[in-house]
């Protein structure tokens, strides 16, 4: 699917690493709004960026993706690099193939952000967790679980839970689905209902297809 926002932001990044600015650019519209930590500086800010000086700043800069997430037409790219604020929340809007808007915050004030936007912490605390496990730092993955959930936490082997998709939400649970890369086979799809106690995740249940994770989602009560 040459247009799907996570195919399409990964795309970018991995051009940009490359120094292939053409590429990179092919993703991004000619009218992309460019906010960088809350300042808008309109297209002309991506354009320099992408023409700039020993082929751009992101050229010069290599990106270390930690995790993407797809939140319907939005991409959310967790990301570090050297220099100001090296752990980054990048948040991308597409359009008909085209990245149109890029907001750029330092990782805690975009999380915070993107609670206040939701208005639920459920989205951050999955997204630190995923981070963590990516990172291979397995303490702090598990420390966002409590309850039933942490046995999966902790017996849940592999190198990395990506291209995270958010398929829905409910009063009490999350539902997403992303690509799980076991040592043993890469690229496997999960889906999961994670229900939340607080600021940690209470249960977690996987479900063969995202049509069967929405619907125990829609269905789930507390006990």
């Amino acid at each position: 699917m040459p247009h799907e926002p996570l195919t399409l932001i990964r795309r970018l990044y991995d051009a940009w690493n490359a120094g292939d600015v053409a590429t990179a650019a092919q993703v991004v519209a000619p009218d992309v709004r460019w906010d960088t930590f809350g300042a808008a500086e309109g297209p002309s800010a991506m354009q320099a960026t992408l023409a700039g000086g020993s082929g751009g700043t992101w050229h010069r800069t290599a990106v270390a993706l930690d995790l993407l997430v797809g939140v319907g037409d939005h991409v959310l790219a967790f990301n570090r690099r050297s220099g100001a604020a090296p752990e980054r929340i990048e948040i991308w809007t597409l359009h008909d193939g085209k990245a149109v808007h890029y907001r750029g915050y330092p990782l805690d004030e975009g999380l915070a952000v993107l609670s206040v936007t939701t208005r639920s912490r459920k989205l951050e605390i999955v997204c630190r967790a995923l981070i963590a496990f990516n990172r291979g730092d397995r303490a702090g993955w598990v420390r966002h679980f409590d309850g039933d959930a942490r046995a999966f936490a902790e017996q849940l082997a592999g190198r990395r839970l990506d291209d995270a998709r958010v398929l829905g939400e409910t009063f009490e649970a999350l539902v997403i689905s992303a690509l799980h890369d076991r040592d043993e086979a890469a690229g496997e799809q999960v889906n999961l209902v994670l229900t939340y106690s607080g600021e940690r995740v209470r249960r977690v249940v996987a479900h063969a297809t995202p049509d069967a994770a929405l619907a125990a989602a829609a269905r789930w009560t507390p006990v």
